[in-house]
């Protein structure tokens, strides 16, 4: 069983809402949602943040048509490269044409049976695992342009670097020649009591990880963590779009 709780907001200086994600139900995009709960009494789950790339065209349609894609598959369809391969392949089919064309997005989702799970990103939206006894990881890898220059060795990890190295490396565009996107994939274990975030960079990026971090409270139950979360990120200022969807495993 697992309790979920999801917030979603345009931000203070943004018309329109650009994100997406699926709470495990349905996919969701407004400009302004309160925190919200419910309880999945099945074993499996599946959820997905999906920031639409808002220098693209109608960046709104390509968020929402990936979660709606792949939830269509539902929790017993694994998240592989094939499978997000293929939904950009539809992305494209719908949408590589006119003034859709290049429409982006980035994709984070993770999927649950029983204890194993799996996670999957491309782009800067992120995933964590927070363990019963509060220790975080995160899930998904930032395919940023300062990650791929750190990899490359251009770049050193813990200096500062101008923001414009911060941008997207790699996300998912409605472009059937920008097939060759980079895709984080990777297996995990969620135990009984153990937590799931999944955030765009409306959150994380405006709070940063130690604050994220040092709002969180095992005590909290998922709907009181996403409201001390989303207090947080408008009192910042909420300068982007945000999403928040956070599940934790629970007795059945």
């Amino acid at each position: 069983m697992f309790e979920v709780a999801y917030t979603q907001h345009r931000g203070k200086q943004n018309p329109s809402q650009q994100d997406a994600l699926w709470n495990g139900i349905q996919a969701v995009q407004h400009t302004g949602i309160p925190s919200r709960t419910h309880t999945i009494l099945n074993r499996s789950l599946l959820l997905a943040v999906a920031d639409g790339v808002s220098v693209s065209p109608v960046p709104h349609i390509a968020s929402l048509f990936i979660v709606q894609t792949l939830g269509l598959g539902g929790p017993d369809c694994p998240l592989t490269t094939r499978r997000l391969r293929d939904i950009h392949g539809l992305l494209c089919d719908r949408y590589a044409k006119g003034r859709t064309w290049g429409t982006s997005s980035t994709l984070v989702a993770i999927r649950c049976a029983e204890n194993a799970c799996e996670v999957i990103n491309t782009g800067d939206s992120r995933a964590y695992r927070i363990s019963s006894e509060c220790h975080w990881e995160q899930l998904s890898h930032d395919h940023t342009i300062l990650n791929e220059m750190i990899a490359s060795g251009q770049a050193q990890a813990g200096q500062e670097y101008a923001g414009i190295y911060q941008g997207l490396a790699h996300c998912l565009v409605a472009d059937d020649e920008e097939d060759d996107f980079a895709i984080h994939c990777r297996q995990f274990t969620l135990l009984t009591g153990d937590s799931v975030l999944l955030c765009s960079d409306g959150v994380h990026d405006t709070l940063g990880d130690d604050r994220l971090r040092s709002l969180y409270s095992a005590s909290y139950s998922p709907l009181a963590q996403v409201k001390t979360w989303r207090k947080a990120v408008m009192d910042a200022g909420a300068p982007d779009n945000f999403s928040i969807v956070f599940a934790r495993k629970a007795l059945i």
